[in-house]
């Protein structure tokens, strides 16, 4: 029972730090932005490679110089669905410390809520050495769809040089993620058939947020949320999954709402737009008004 907890507790270590192996002085780790994904989520994960072997290393000729292992609960390794596309090749000098990001979401199996542990093999070609990779583990889990929010149907846009075809259906749901210290929004894009074409947080949410959730002329999805005691964050997707606009507005005088124009627009009334880093599309100039 001692040695269990033991191997639990070294688990959690994994999760909440990067872990890294060392070979010929080349060392490689595996970093994780967060832990906890939605099923069929991007996973945001990063191998970080520390070359001090004291001569050039150069990786990424073909897509086999990174495999990855992913194993569930009760040691059950999870199938990959596809080659994963990692070739590039880039050279480390000595001495140099570089990252390459890496989403092994569309390739392996893990949709399934559970327990993952993920770990990697980098392999050294020049030298005809391997590094093992330690793993690092996350969690995937439902989120909770938000009432009236949980399937918001529309169609996609006809095609250029298309007039008439029968309405090809999307479906957009509102998702809340508890996490280990804060709420975040989730929007989820799947077809008529229930496939997930695409996942993603929009922001974090406070307990009492309420969002509003609209769509336009054009079938886009627009989101306005109260992000902080005076803060909204307003984004729009697109019904093939692209996300067009992402804003700040502030409570003023008067609290921001989702307003249609005469002709089917979607704008932000009251309150008063603060321009961000992070603005999509971006602003031409922090004071840009």
């Amino acid at each position: 029972m001692i040695r269990r907890l033991f191997v639990l507790g070294l688990l959690v270590i994994a999760a909440a730090t990067p872990v890294h192996a060392q070979v010929s002085g080349v060392t490689a780790e595996l970093v994780l932005e967060q832990t906890q994904y939605l099923p069929d989520e991007d996973l945001h994960l990063k191998l970080r490679i520390t070359n001090r072997s004291g001569q050039p290393l150069t990786l990424g000729q073909d897509d086999s110089w990174i495999e990855f292992e992913i194993v569930g609960e009760r040691s059950f390794l999870v199938s990959k669905l596809a080659p994963m596309p990692v070739a590039g090749e880039f050279t480390l000098l000595s001495g140099q410390v570089g990252s390459r990001a890496l989403n092994p979401t569309p390739y392996y199996d893990f949709r399934r809520p559970g327990h993952y542990r993920i770990g990697a093999t980098v392999r050294l070609e020049q030298w005809g050495q391997t590094i093992q990779c330690k793993p690092v583990t996350i969690t995937v889990a439902n989120g909770v769809p938000l009432p009236n929010l949980a399937d918001l149907q529309v169609g996609l846009p006809l095609p250029p040089g298309v007039t008439n075809a029968p309405p090809e259906l999307r479906h957009f749901s509102l998702l809340k993620v508890s996490y280990l210290n804060e709420l975040k929004l989730y929007v989820r894009l799947t077809d008529d058939y229930g496939h997930t074409l695409h996942v993603f947080p929009l922001a974090r949410m406070l307990s009492f947020s309420v969002p509003e959730a609209q769509t336009d002329r054009d079938n886009n999805l627009h989101v306005l949320l109260q992000t902080g005691a005076r803060a909204f964050t307003y984004s729009v997707i697109s019904p093939t999954g692209q996300l067009l606009v992402h804003q700040m507005h502030d409570y003023t005088e008067t609290r921001p709402v989702l307003r249609v124009s005469d002709d089917r627009q979607i704008y932000v009334a009251g309150g008063i737009r603060r321009f961000a880093a992070d603005d999509v599309p971006a602003p031409e100039s922090a004071n840009s008004k």
